[in-house]
C-alpha cells in the first residue's frame, strides 16, 4: 500500500456539513471560484477533509460503499477509517500534501464489516491566507482490479520461476529459424552463456545428418500453424559433444498469421545410452536363447542321422538298413532346413516370390513331406480339391504349412489326427475369431488338430518370436514366421483353440485365377538338362564331392574351384554351360565374382547358392534372368531342374 488516506476531488453537490458549506461557499467568492462545478462520476467515492483529517463532506457513492451514513461520517477522522497498520501514515501523507499540493496512490479502507478494500486516490490541498486550508479529493475502489494484478504477478512469477528452474530448454524462434528466446536451462543442457544463441539460427546448432530433418521441421511448422508437432535432433554442446534433443514445437498465430515457434527441447542423450544397452542386453539374452534352441534342434537333427551313418559305413550292412538309413538321413536333413529356413526368415525377411498356385496340385506334392512330419501315429485327412488357386510363394506356402504341421503333431505326443481343408468364400463370410475383409477375395485354408488345445494366455503370444511352450525344445520362431508370410503375401493367419479341444489355425490367401497353361502335372518327370558341363565355386568340399558324384552319373562334367579369386582363369579355360556360385567364398565376396563373371560373359547362366540367407541383396542387386537361387541345403534334383529352365528361359 502506496498511501494511507482516502481520495476525494471537489464536489459541490455532494452533501457536506453547514460549516463546510458555508466555509466552501466564502472561499469560492474571495477567490472568485465558480459556484458550481461539472458533476462527478455516480462511481467516484468524493469527500473532503482538513488536515487533521477530520471529514468535512462525503458524497452517497462513499456512504455507500463504506457501509456508513453520512451522519455518522461527518467530523469523524479519516485515520479512524484505515486498518491499524496503515493508519500511522497518515502524518506523511499530510507532509507531501503541504509540500507538494496533491498526492495520489493506493490505501486500505477499514469496511463496516471489518473487512478491508483497496482504493486509488488523487487528493488536492486548497490554501489561501483567509479560510484554513481544505483537502478535497476523489477515490474509486479497485480491490478487484489489484488482486488480478496481484494473481497475475503471482503467476508470472511462478511461471519464471519454473522457467528458469526446468531442466528443460525453453527457445522461442523467428519464422526465419532465429533464435529470439531461450531459457536459462541452455548453459545447464548445452553448456552455453545466457543469451550468447539469441540471433542464432537453430540449424546452426544441429548435427549435419539431421540438418535436413530439421529444417523440414521448421517448414512443416510454418505450413502447419498452431500444430503441435515433435522431432528427435542432435544438438552441438558447447563442448563440443552432440547431445540427443527431443524437441516438441508449436507455431503461435497472431491473427492469423505464424508469429513464432515455441520450442521445448528436453535431453535424452542419457535416456538413449540407457535405451541401447537395454536392447544390446535384451539382443544378447534372445541371441542366447535362440543359441539354445537352435543347438537342442540341430543336436537331434544330428543325432537322428549319426546311428545311420555309422550303420551305413559298416561293411556287413545289408542294402535294406543302408535304404532305411539314407530316408532317415533325408528326413533328419529336411527337418534341419526347415529350422534354418525359419531363423532366416525372421532375420532377413524377403519379398514372396508369389506366382499363381493350384492348391490342390500343391498338396499332391507336399502331402508326402507332411506325412513324414507328422509320422504314422497320426493319420491326415484332407479337402483340398483341384483348381482352387491362391497367390503365393510356393517355397514359403510349403514352410508355413510345415510348421503347422510340425506344431500339431507336438500338441498330439499320443496320436490323433489332422484335418486340413480348403475352399472359397463368399462375400458375407463371417468368422468368429477375427475380421477377413473383403472375403471373397481370399481362399481359406484350415489346419485342424485333435490336440491338448491352447488356454487364453497362451494363444495371445503364440506368434511372438521364441515364445514356445514345447517342453523338448524348440526355436519358438515357425508360428512368428508363418505369420510374417502371411502378412508379406497380404493374407492373414488365426487361431481358434480351448484346452482339451484342439485347435485350428486358419489361413487366408489372396485369390488367384490359374491360367490352365501355367498347370504342371505331379507326376511330370524332373526335366533333364542339356548343359553338360558345371563349374562349382564353393569352399565346402564335403558339398562340391557330393555335388561332382551325382551329376557325374548323369554324365555331367563338373570341375569345382574354392575361391574366387581363381573364378575368372576357370571359366575361361573350361568354358562351363552354368557356374554354381558360393555367395560367401572365403577371400572374395560372391558379388564380386558374379560381376567378374559377367564381364567375361553376359550370357553365362549363375545359380548362387547360399548357406546364410542373401537372397534378399542378391534379389535387390541382380535383375538379370540368367541368374537363380538356391538355399542350401537343396537337393540335387533341384539344381538340375533350374539348370533346365535356365536353358528355356523361365522366369526367376
Amino acid at each position: 500500500m502506496q498511501h494511507a488516506t482516502a481520495t476525494m476531488f471537489e464536489n459541490r453537490s455532494s452533501q457536506i456539513s453547514p460549516l463546510a458549506e458555508r466555509v466552501l461557499t466564502q472561499r469560492a467568492d474571495a477567490l472568485g471560484e465558480p459556484r458550481a462545478a461539472a458533476a462527478p462520476s455516480r462511481h467516484d467515492l468524493i469527500c473532503t477533509h482538513d488536515l487533521y483529517g477530520r471529514i468535512l463532506s462525503v458524497n452517497p457513492s462513499a456512504c455507500e460503499a463504506l457501509g456508513v451514513p453520512a451522519a455518522t461520517l461527518m467530523g469523524m477522522l479519516i485515520q479512524e477509517l484505515l486498518p491499524p497498520d496503515v493508519a500511522p501514515r497518515f502524518d506523511a501523507y499530510i507532509a507531501r500534501l503541504r509540500g507538494e499540493g496533491c498526492d495520489d496512490g493506493l490505501m486500505k479502507v477499514l469496511m463496516r464489516d471489518g473487512s478491508t478494500r483497496i482504493w486509488e486516490y488523487r487528493n488536492t490541498l486548497s490554501t489561501d491566507e483567509t479560510f484554513a486550508p481544505i483537502i478535497r479529493g476523489v477515490a474509486r475502489d479497485v480491490t478487484e482490479r489489484e488482486e488480478a494484478i496481484r494473481a497475475l504477478r503471482r503467476s508470472e512469477e511462478q511461471f519464471r520461476s519454473i522457467i528458469e528452474n526446468t531442466s528443460d530448454i525453453i527457445a522461442v524462434l523467428e519464422t526465419d529459424g532465429l533464435i529470439r528466446y531461450e531459457s536459462p536451462s541452455v548453459a545447464r543442457v548445452l553448456g552455453y552463456p545466457r543469451n550468447v544463441l539469441i540471433g542464432t539460427p537453430l540449424l546452426d546448432l544441429i548435427h549435419p545428418e539431421d540438418a535436413s530433418g530439421a529444417a523440414a521441421f521448421l517448414d512443416r511448422q510454418i505450413a502447419d500453424p498452431g500444430a503441435i508437432q515433435s522431432i528427435e535432433l542432435r544438438a552441438r554442446h558447447h563442448g563440443g559433444q552432440w547431445r540427443s534433443l527431443e524437441i516438441v514445437a508449436k507455431n503461435m498465430v497472431e491473427r492469423g498469421v505464424a508469429s513464432a515457434i515455441v520450442m521445448n527441447a528436453r535431453d535424452i542423450t542419457e535416456r538413449k545410452l540407457l535405451e541401447a544397452q537395454l536392447l544390446q542386453a535384451n539382443r544378447l539374452g534372445a541371441l542366447g536363447r535362440l543359441a539354445a534352441t537352435v543347438a537342442h534342434e540341430f543336436n537331434n537333427v544330428l543325432m537322428g542321422m549319426q546311428p545311420f551313418a555309422e550303420l551305413m559305413q559298416r561293411p556287413d550292412a545289408r542294402s535294406q538298413m543302408v535304404s532305411k538309413g539314407a530316408w532317415h538321413i533325408a528326413n533328419s536333413i529336411k527337418r534341419g532346413r526347415r529350422i534354418v529356413l525359419d531363423i532366416l526368415r525372421f532375420a532377413q525377411p524377403y519379398e514372396p516370390a508369389t506366382a499363381a498356385i493350384d492348391l490342390g496340385e500343391w498338396w499332391e506334392t507336399f502331402a508326402p513331406e507332411a506325412e513324414a512330419v507328422l509320422g504314422n501315429m497320426i493319420p491326415i485327412v484332407s479337402a483340398i480339391p483341384r483348381g482352387l488357386c491362391v497367390i503365393a510363394d510356393r517355397t514359403q506356402l510349403s514352410q508355413v504349412l510345415s510348421n503347422l504341421v510340425a506344431n500339431a503333431r507336438d500338441a498330439m505326443p499320443t496320436g490323433g489326427a489332422v484335418t486340413i481343408n480348403a475352399n472359397h468364400l463368399t462375400a458375407g463370410a463371417s468368422f468368429p475369431f477375427g475380421v477377413v475383409p473383403h472375403p471373397d477375395r481370399f481362399v481359406q485354408i484350415s489346419i485342424r488338430d485333435t490336440g491338448h488345445g491352447m488356454p487364453a494366455e497362451v494363444m495371445d503370444r503364440i506368434f511372438e518370436p521364441l515364445y514356445t511352450t514345447r517342453q523338448s525344445g524348440g526355436t519358438g520362431l515357425g508360428l512368428a514366421v508363418a505369420h510374417q508370410v502371411m502378412t508379406q503375401h497380404g493374407g492373414y493367419i488365426f487361431v481358434e483353440s480351448e484346452p482339451g479341444l484342439g485347435s485350428t489355425f486358419n489361413l487366408f490367401l489372396p485369390k488367384a485365377v490359374l491360367p490352365s497353361s501355367e498347370k504342371i502335372g505331379v507326376n511330370d518327370v524332373i526335366r533333364a538338362p542339356a548343359a553338360r558341363k558345371l563349374l562349382i565355386i564353393d569352399d565346402e568340399q564335403s558339398i562340391v564331392e557330393g555335388i561332382t558324384a551325382l551329376l557325374e552319373q548323369d554324365g555331367i562334367e563338373v570341375v569345382a574351384i574354392g575361391s574366387g579369386i581363381d573364378a575368372a582363369k576357370a571359366v575361361a579355360s573350361f568354358h562351363p554351360d552354368v557356374v554354381l556360385l558360393d555367395f560367401g567364398l572365403p577371400d572374395i565376396d560372391g558379388t564380386e565374382v558374379y560381376a567378374c563373371i559377367r564381364e567375361l560373359d553376359r550370357s553365362l547362366p549363375v545359380i548362387f547358392a547360399t548357406g546364410h540367407g542373401d537372397r534378399r541383396t542378391i534379389q535387390d542387386g541382380l535383375h538379370d534372368p540368367r541368374t537363380r537361387f538356391l538355399q542350401k541345403p537343396f537337393e540335387v534334383s533341384a539344381l538340375l531342374e533350374m539348370m533346365a529352365d535356365l536353358e528355356t528361359g523361365g522366369s526367376p
